[in-house]
């Protein structure tokens, strides 16, 4: 097995976010979104730039493997910050070989580094190797009808969160 890295982009690598777009284009059409060309890198150049957006970028050999993109949040009351893991995709070819743990991890470590309080994801009740991956990994949540979609559309809420850090 190839072994994966994983890096978090920084201000310098901007030149990486090309990449970084085609497989963010991947993940946006997973969910059924339509892909404009060079709509996503500009985006992405404009969240990370203003550092609303923090990209980790996992590689399996020389190939882009996932990526997972995390935001800070303001902890008022604890006058520190929070993350939240917004954005988790592994492209296809690289599924079942540990990149979404090595992501998650990352991302975990990088969190413990930057002395926030608590990490946060987010995912659909039906993702279900999502839920399993964030539960071996120490997450917990789950808030049953929690959203309305519409009268008598109520949904689950996936807000899992790993704490304390």
């Amino acid at each position: 097995m190839v072994p994966v890295r994983v890096a978090a982009l920084t201000e310098s690598a901007a030149d990486q976010l090309l990449g970084v777009a085609g497989v963010f284009d991947q993940y946006r059409r997973h969910y059924g979104q339509p892909v404009v060309a060079g709509q996503t890198l500009a985006w992405l150049t404009e969240q990370t730039s203003h550092r609303r957006l923090a990209i980790f970028i996992a590689h399996a050999g020389e190939d882009l493997a996932g990526l997972a993109t995390t935001m800070v949040v303001p902890a008022s009351l604890r006058l520190g910050s929070s993350w939240q893991l917004r954005d988790l995709y592994v492209v296809p070819s690289a599924r079942r070989r540990g990149v979404a743990r090595a992501l998650v991890g990352a991302v975990r470590q990088a969190a413990t580094a930057a002395g926030v309080i608590r990490l946060s994801v987010q995912t659909e009740p039906g993702n279900i190797a999502a839920l399993q991956l964030y539960r071996t990994g120490d997450f917990f949540g789950r808030w049953p009808g929690a959203l309305r979609l519409a009268p008598g559309d109520d949904r689950d809420e996936i807000l899992m969160i790993l704490a304390p850090l």
